[in-house]
């Protein structure tokens, strides 16, 4: 049995998340609540505890140094070696 779930953090937005679990569980619906509360709840921790990337401001524009892929559809820009897309 999967049960998707959609909790939105006002600061951080939507988390969506799913719990497999066997047909047959003996989960009461509180214990099931209570497991969809923890994924959420070690999501928050995650995000907040994550490293904060640089923002630069250029020409009264807003970039943050890039990690991986950027954005789809975002520009791009290097700056002193660093890539960095606008916000």
């Amino acid at each position: 049995m999967k049960i998707d779930f959609t909790v939105v953090h006002p600061r951080h937005g939507k988390f969506a998340d799913a719990l497999t679990l066997p047909d047959d569980h003996a989960l009461t619906v509180t214990d099931v609540e209570a497991l969809k509360q923890a994924r959420f709840d070690n999501w928050v921790t995650t995000i907040e505890a994550a490293p904060t990337r640089t923002v630069l401001e250029v020409d009264g524009e807003q970039y943050i140094e890039l990690e991986g892929l950027p954005p789809t559809g975002a520009a791009v820009k290097e700056i002193d070696g660093v890539w960095y897309y606008k916000v």
